[in-house]
Protein backbone atom coordinates (compact mmCIF):
# COMPACT_ATOMS: atom_id res chain seq x y z
CA UNK A 1 0.00 0.00 0.00
CA UNK A 2 2.83 2.22 0.77
CA UNK A 3 4.44 1.89 -2.60
CA UNK A 4 1.15 2.22 -4.48
CA UNK A 5 0.50 5.21 -1.74
CA UNK A 6 3.98 6.90 -3.46
CA UNK A 7 3.50 5.75 -6.90
CA UNK A 8 0.13 8.22 -7.21
CA UNK A 9 2.17 10.82 -6.40
CA UNK A 10 4.53 9.97 -8.89
CA UNK A 11 4.53 11.79 -12.65
CA UNK A 12 4.00 9.07 -14.42
CA UNK A 13 0.88 8.41 -12.72
CA UNK A 14 -0.39 12.16 -13.20
CA UNK A 15 0.42 12.51 -16.08
CA UNK A 16 -2.04 9.28 -16.89
CA UNK A 17 -4.65 10.49 -14.95
CA UNK A 18 -4.86 14.14 -17.14
CA UNK A 19 -4.97 12.02 -20.07
CA UNK A 20 -8.17 10.55 -19.23
CA UNK A 21 -9.46 13.44 -17.60
CA UNK A 22 -12.86 14.11 -18.46
CA UNK A 23 -15.65 16.75 -18.05
CA UNK A 24 -15.59 20.32 -18.88
CA UNK A 25 -16.57 22.38 -15.91
CA UNK A 26 -14.75 20.28 -13.07
CA UNK A 27 -12.19 17.42 -14.34
CA UNK A 28 -13.35 13.49 -13.07
CA UNK A 29 -12.02 10.05 -13.67
CA UNK A 30 -14.11 6.61 -13.18
CA UNK A 31 -13.11 3.88 -11.22
CA UNK A 32 -13.61 1.64 -14.01
CA UNK A 33 -10.85 3.88 -15.80
CA UNK A 34 -8.62 3.64 -12.51
CA UNK A 35 -8.83 0.16 -12.36
CA UNK A 36 -7.57 -0.90 -15.38
CA UNK A 37 -4.21 1.41 -15.12
CA UNK A 38 -1.41 -0.43 -15.39
CA UNK A 39 1.36 0.36 -13.27
CA UNK A 40 5.31 -0.52 -13.05
CA UNK A 41 5.30 -3.53 -10.03
CA UNK A 42 9.21 -4.25 -9.19
CA UNK A 43 9.66 -7.21 -6.85
CA UNK A 44 8.16 -6.98 -3.59
CA UNK A 45 11.52 -6.59 -1.53
CA UNK A 46 12.32 -3.54 -4.03
CA UNK A 47 9.15 -1.79 -2.89
CA UNK A 48 10.05 -2.07 0.80
CA UNK A 49 13.62 -0.57 -0.63
CA UNK A 50 11.79 2.47 -2.26
CA UNK A 51 9.50 3.14 0.62
CA UNK A 52 12.26 2.61 3.12
CA UNK A 53 13.81 6.14 0.73
CA UNK A 54 11.14 7.80 0.57
CA UNK A 55 9.20 7.55 3.90
CA UNK A 56 12.75 8.52 5.52
CA UNK A 57 12.44 11.70 3.96
CA UNK A 58 8.73 12.18 4.87
CA UNK A 59 9.73 11.07 8.65
CA UNK A 60 11.72 13.71 8.84
CA UNK A 61 9.86 16.17 7.93
CA UNK A 62 6.79 15.05 10.32
CA UNK A 63 9.71 15.02 12.89
CA UNK A 64 10.61 18.93 11.66
CA UNK A 65 6.86 19.62 11.99
CA UNK A 66 6.28 18.35 15.20
CA UNK A 67 9.16 20.29 16.74
CA UNK A 68 7.55 23.43 15.22
CA UNK A 69 4.59 22.96 16.55
CA UNK A 70 6.49 22.45 20.33
CA UNK A 71 8.86 25.31 19.49
CA UNK A 72 5.59 27.83 18.97
CA UNK A 73 3.96 26.30 21.78
CA UNK A 74 6.47 27.43 24.02
CA UNK A 75 7.06 30.48 23.01
CA UNK A 76 3.20 31.03 23.19
CA UNK A 77 2.93 29.97 26.37
CA UNK A 78 5.71 32.62 27.88
CA UNK A 79 3.89 35.12 25.47
CA UNK A 80 0.45 34.47 27.68
CA UNK A 81 2.43 34.03 30.79
CA UNK A 82 4.26 37.48 30.81
CA UNK A 83 1.72 39.71 28.66
CA UNK A 84 -1.29 38.55 29.27
CA UNK A 85 -1.77 36.79 32.39
CA UNK A 86 1.42 39.27 33.54
CA UNK A 87 3.00 36.80 35.59
CA UNK A 88 6.25 38.11 34.03
CA UNK A 89 9.90 38.42 36.07
CA UNK A 90 10.83 42.05 37.68
CA UNK A 91 13.98 43.77 37.47
CA UNK A 92 15.55 41.48 40.30
CA UNK A 93 14.09 38.08 38.43
CA UNK A 94 11.34 37.59 41.09
CA UNK A 95 7.95 37.63 39.72
CA UNK A 96 5.73 40.68 39.50
CA UNK A 97 3.43 41.12 41.56
CA UNK A 98 0.89 43.68 40.98
CA UNK A 99 -0.21 46.32 43.44
CA UNK A 100 -3.47 47.48 42.11
CA UNK A 101 -2.52 47.84 38.04
CA UNK A 102 -4.39 50.82 36.47
CA UNK A 103 -7.64 50.29 34.38
CA UNK A 104 -7.27 51.39 30.61
CA UNK A 105 -9.26 50.73 27.53
CA UNK A 106 -11.82 48.56 28.60
CA UNK A 107 -11.41 45.82 26.01
CA UNK A 108 -7.53 45.40 27.32
CA UNK A 109 -8.34 45.65 30.79
CA UNK A 110 -6.11 46.30 33.96
CA UNK A 111 -2.25 46.48 33.13
CA UNK A 112 0.92 46.59 34.78
CA UNK A 113 2.00 49.87 36.33
CA UNK A 114 4.47 51.95 34.04
CA UNK A 115 3.16 49.86 31.01
CA UNK A 116 1.51 51.92 27.91
CA UNK A 117 -1.61 50.98 25.42
CA UNK A 118 0.16 51.72 22.14
CA UNK A 119 -1.08 51.14 18.61
CA UNK A 120 0.40 48.77 16.27
CA UNK A 121 2.73 51.10 14.17
CA UNK A 122 4.35 51.81 17.55
CA UNK A 123 5.30 48.09 17.37
CA UNK A 124 5.79 47.15 13.54
CA UNK A 125 6.29 48.98 10.19
CA UNK A 126 3.07 47.85 7.38
CA UNK A 127 4.46 46.73 4.06
CA UNK A 128 1.51 45.97 2.06
CA UNK A 129 2.56 44.24 -1.81
CA UNK A 130 2.38 45.45 -4.87
CA UNK A 131 0.13 45.15 -8.04
CA UNK A 132 2.22 42.95 -9.87
CA UNK A 133 0.97 42.47 -13.67
CA UNK A 134 -0.25 39.00 -14.10
CA UNK A 135 0.16 39.06 -18.19
CA UNK A 136 3.95 38.88 -16.81
CA UNK A 137 3.96 35.88 -14.45
CA UNK A 138 5.17 33.00 -15.53
CA UNK A 139 6.40 29.01 -14.22
CA UNK A 140 9.40 29.01 -16.27
CA UNK A 141 11.49 30.75 -13.53
CA UNK A 142 11.84 33.60 -14.79
CA UNK A 143 12.65 36.54 -12.64
CA UNK A 144 11.36 35.61 -8.63
CA UNK A 145 8.65 34.08 -7.15
CA UNK A 146 5.32 36.49 -6.55
CA UNK A 147 3.54 34.91 -3.30
CA UNK A 148 -0.43 35.36 -3.16
CA UNK A 149 -2.06 34.41 -0.05
CA UNK A 150 -2.72 31.16 -1.61
CA UNK A 151 1.00 30.66 -1.09
CA UNK A 152 1.13 31.57 2.40
CA UNK A 153 0.57 28.06 3.98
CA UNK A 154 2.72 26.29 1.98
CA UNK A 155 5.68 29.27 2.05
CA UNK A 156 6.07 28.67 -1.74
CA UNK A 157 4.84 29.47 -5.17
CA UNK A 158 5.32 28.19 -8.81
CA UNK A 159 4.75 31.21 -10.46
CA UNK A 160 7.29 33.53 -10.91
CA UNK A 161 7.42 37.50 -12.58
CA UNK A 162 9.87 39.10 -13.80
CA UNK A 163 8.54 42.56 -13.49
CA UNK A 164 10.57 45.00 -10.98
CA UNK A 165 7.26 47.32 -9.42
CA UNK A 166 8.93 50.14 -7.86
CA UNK A 167 6.86 49.65 -4.68
CA UNK A 168 7.71 45.98 -4.52
CA UNK A 169 8.62 44.32 -1.29
CA UNK A 170 10.75 41.05 -1.27
CA UNK A 171 9.69 38.78 1.40
CA UNK A 172 12.61 37.77 3.54
CA UNK A 173 12.87 34.92 5.93
CA UNK A 174 11.06 35.55 9.51
CA UNK A 175 8.81 38.29 7.99
CA UNK A 176 5.43 37.94 9.32
CA UNK A 177 3.05 37.65 7.00
CA UNK A 178 -0.39 38.51 6.65
CA UNK A 179 -3.46 37.63 3.71
CA UNK A 180 -6.02 40.30 3.78
CA UNK A 181 -8.56 38.54 1.95
CA UNK A 182 -10.32 35.53 3.01
CA UNK A 183 -9.12 34.67 6.21
CA UNK A 184 -6.70 36.44 8.21
CA UNK A 185 -3.90 34.23 9.62
CA UNK A 186 -0.53 35.86 10.46
CA UNK A 187 2.43 33.21 8.62
CA UNK A 188 6.24 33.29 9.72
CA UNK A 189 8.05 33.36 6.34
CA UNK A 190 10.72 30.76 5.83
CA UNK A 191 10.70 30.20 1.99
CA UNK A 192 12.96 31.66 -0.06
CA UNK A 193 12.68 35.47 -1.83
CA UNK A 194 10.20 36.43 -2.92
CA UNK A 195 8.17 39.25 -4.70
CA UNK A 196 5.05 40.08 -2.04
CA UNK A 197 1.22 40.73 -4.42
CA UNK A 198 -1.36 42.56 -3.89
CA UNK A 199 -3.83 41.78 -0.64
CA UNK A 200 -0.84 40.59 1.18
CA UNK A 201 0.90 42.78 4.12
CA UNK A 202 4.02 42.19 6.14
CA UNK A 203 4.67 43.62 10.27
CA UNK A 204 7.91 44.39 10.21
CA UNK A 205 9.05 44.52 13.72
CA UNK A 206 10.66 47.96 15.00
CA UNK A 207 13.78 48.59 17.06
CA UNK A 208 14.30 46.16 20.06
CA UNK A 209 10.54 44.79 19.32
CA UNK A 210 10.13 41.06 19.85
CA UNK A 211 9.21 39.53 16.26
CA UNK A 212 7.48 36.53 18.60
CA UNK A 213 5.62 39.20 20.00
CA UNK A 214 4.59 40.83 17.15
CA UNK A 215 3.36 37.56 15.73
CA UNK A 216 1.38 36.32 19.00
CA UNK A 217 -0.54 39.96 19.62
CA UNK A 218 -2.06 39.51 15.63
CA UNK A 219 -3.48 36.62 16.40
CA UNK A 220 -6.73 37.19 18.23
CA UNK A 221 -6.57 41.20 17.24
CA UNK A 222 -6.67 39.25 13.13
CA UNK A 223 -9.62 36.43 14.79
CA UNK A 224 -11.73 39.50 15.96
CA UNK A 225 -11.31 41.36 12.65
CA UNK A 226 -12.66 38.17 11.54
CA UNK A 227 -15.64 37.14 13.25
CA UNK A 228 -17.32 40.91 12.63
CA UNK A 229 -16.91 40.08 8.96
CA UNK A 230 -18.53 36.82 8.73
CA UNK A 231 -21.78 38.03 6.85
CA UNK A 232 -20.18 38.86 3.86
CA UNK A 233 -19.30 36.61 0.78
CA UNK A 234 -15.78 37.33 0.78
CA UNK A 235 -13.75 39.26 3.72
CA UNK A 236 -11.78 41.69 3.57
CA UNK A 237 -9.04 43.79 6.33
CA UNK A 238 -7.15 46.85 5.57
CA UNK A 239 -5.59 49.89 7.09
CA UNK A 240 -8.88 50.73 9.06
CA UNK A 241 -8.85 47.79 10.34
CA UNK A 242 -5.30 47.95 11.39
CA UNK A 243 -5.45 51.54 12.77
CA UNK A 244 -7.50 49.74 15.58
CA UNK A 245 -5.15 47.54 16.62
CA UNK A 246 -3.88 48.62 19.97
CA UNK A 247 -1.51 46.85 21.82
CA UNK A 248 0.16 46.52 25.79
CA UNK A 249 3.65 48.01 25.50
CA UNK A 250 5.75 46.52 28.15
CA UNK A 251 8.54 48.08 29.46
CA UNK A 252 11.72 47.18 27.57
CA UNK A 253 13.48 45.18 29.95
CA UNK A 254 10.46 42.82 29.80
CA UNK A 255 9.95 43.18 26.17
CA UNK A 256 14.09 42.17 25.52
CA UNK A 257 14.08 39.46 28.03
CA UNK A 258 11.19 37.67 25.89
CA UNK A 259 12.64 38.93 22.48
CA UNK A 260 16.25 36.72 23.38
CA UNK A 261 13.85 33.84 24.53
CA UNK A 262 10.78 33.52 22.08
CA UNK A 263 12.44 35.23 18.95
CA UNK A 264 15.28 32.27 19.09
CA UNK A 265 12.11 29.76 19.09
CA UNK A 266 11.16 31.64 16.21
CA UNK A 267 14.27 31.75 14.28
CA UNK A 268 14.74 27.92 14.96
CA UNK A 269 10.90 26.65 13.36
CA UNK A 270 12.58 28.79 10.31
CA UNK A 271 15.54 26.72 10.40
CA UNK A 272 13.33 23.59 9.79
CA UNK A 273 10.96 24.73 7.42
CA UNK A 274 13.73 25.37 5.37
CA UNK A 275 15.11 22.02 6.49
CA UNK A 276 11.74 20.81 5.51
CA UNK A 277 11.55 22.30 1.74
CA UNK A 278 14.95 20.78 0.95
CA UNK A 279 13.88 17.51 2.38
CA UNK A 280 10.64 17.87 0.21
CA UNK A 281 12.63 18.90 -3.17
CA UNK A 282 14.65 15.97 -2.87
CA UNK A 283 11.81 13.45 -2.37
CA UNK A 284 10.17 14.58 -5.28
CA UNK A 285 13.39 14.58 -7.04
CA UNK A 286 13.66 10.84 -6.10
CA UNK A 287 10.29 10.24 -6.62
CA UNK A 288 9.98 10.04 -10.33
CA UNK A 289 13.23 8.19 -10.94
CA UNK A 290 12.56 5.49 -8.34
CA UNK A 291 9.62 5.06 -9.99
CA UNK A 292 10.52 4.79 -13.29
CA UNK A 293 13.14 2.49 -12.55
CA UNK A 294 16.31 5.37 -13.57
CA UNK A 295 17.21 5.10 -10.08
CA UNK A 296 17.63 1.65 -8.16
CA UNK A 297 17.98 1.46 -4.55
CA UNK A 298 20.44 -1.79 -3.00
CA UNK A 299 19.97 -2.73 0.45
CA UNK A 300 23.37 -3.45 1.17
CA UNK A 301 24.18 0.45 -0.25
CA UNK A 302 21.36 1.75 2.56
CA UNK A 303 23.22 -0.21 4.87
Amino acid sequence: PKYIKYYAQSKPYKDWIVSFNTGSTRGNINAQTLGNMEISLPSPEQQDLLVDVLSALDDKIELNNRINKNLEEQAQALFKHWFVDFEFPDSNGNPYKSSGGKMTDSELGEIPEGWKIKDIYHFSEIIYGAPFASKFFNQENKGKPIIRIRDLPSQKSDVFTDEIHPKGYLLQKGDIAVGMDGEFRAYIWSGVESWLNQRLCVFKEKGNVSKAFIYFSLIPLLHKVEKTEVAKTVIHIGKNDFDKFYIANPKQEIMLKYKVIADKLIQQIVINNQENQKLAQLRDYLLPKLMSGEITVNFKELQ
